[in-house]
């Protein structure tokens, strides 16, 4: 069966590198080097590998961080290495501070990269990747910034019969404090302490559950636009940091939490020790589908 995932929090992973200093070719020319230099030590590029998204495309992100003077033009390339010169298959740009850029390409297989280019003339190449199937697979995106907004309604047949979480509170069903139990678990493998199983985070996670089963989509964004943190915030939850994992096609909850785990922008949201409470929404019909809305007060 075809599962699928995604996570809201952090992007995928990325190589990043430091700009290279300009040399200068003169004395007249000293003052400019010195000023990519300065640049260089607080600002960075960085180039992700292309990877194959949920649609079938080959897309890859491009990023400007750090302290960054001003605003300038950072381009991303979706390169494919070719015999003789490399091949640009899909190139964007955008005038920027600090930000992440992606670009999008119709997929086919063959070696490609990430390029990168910046201010003063650097360059950033990620690691080349062969590309041998097009199959849609899963990927991680970043987060949005919350906003209030209304919360899907679950519908009734979509609602399974309660059940006893750790801590005696009635909050979830046996399968959704499953995937607490285990989440909790992986969490204290690496210093977290435990979530709590919120009912109102449960209510907003079962409500995006109930909604992608009963119209048929796959995505953080509901039907009607509204994003996690305002399905969040509209089941009464008030936060200062949120995120969310989804998930489709797994049978178990223990399937649900390995695959999450195996994916380094779901894991990102179960390890952040920051949250301390947790909501669980499982509906079974077209998918099994899974959400997992994260929080701390």
């Amino acid at each position: 069966m075809k599962t699928s995932l995604r996570a809201l929090f952090c992007a995928g992973v990325l190589l990043v590198a430091t700009l290279p200093a300009t040399s200068s070719a003169s004395a007249s020319t000293s003052a400019s080097a010195s000023a990519a230099q300065a640049q260089a030590a607080r600002c960075r590029i960085a180039a992700s590998k292309p990877a194959v998204n949920q649609l079938g495309q080959l897309s890859a992100v491009g990023s400007r961080t750090g302290r960054c003077f001003g605003k300038t033009r950072v381009r991303v390339r979706i390169k494919q290495a070719v015999a003789g010169p490399d091949t640009t298959l899909k190139s964007g740009s955008k005038v920027v501070r600090t930000a992440k850029l992606r670009v999008r390409a119709a997929c086919a297989p063959g070696v490609y990269y990430t390029q990168v280019t910046g201010r003063f003339g650097q360059v950033v190449n990620s690691r080349r990747v062969n590309i041998t199937s097009c199959t849609p697979a899963p990927a991680p995106s970043p987060s949005p910034s919350p906003s209030p907004s209304a919360t899907p309604s679950a519908s009734p047949s979509a609602t399974p019969t309660a059940s006893p979480a750790p801590g005696g509170t009635t909050v979830g069903t046996t399968v959704e404090n499953e995937v607490v139990r285990l989440t909790n678990a992986e969490r204290a493998k690496g210093g977290c302490g435990p979530l709590t199983h919120d009912a109102k985070l449960r209510a907003a996670a079962l409500g995006h559950s109930a909604d992608m089963s009963a119209k048929n989509y796959f995505s953080h964004d509901s039907a009607d636009g509204r994003k996690f943190s305002d399905r969040i915030r509209q089941a009464g939850f008030s936060f200062r940091a949120a995120g969310e994992n989804i998930a489709k096609g797994y049978q178990t909850a223990a399937q649900v939490v390995q695959g999450w785990m195996d994916s380094p922008g779901h894991k990102a949201n179960i390890m952040n020790c920051t949250y301390t409470h947790i909501g669980v929404g499982h509906v079974a019909a077209g998918g099994p589908y899974w959400t997992q809305d994260f929080a701390k007060p």
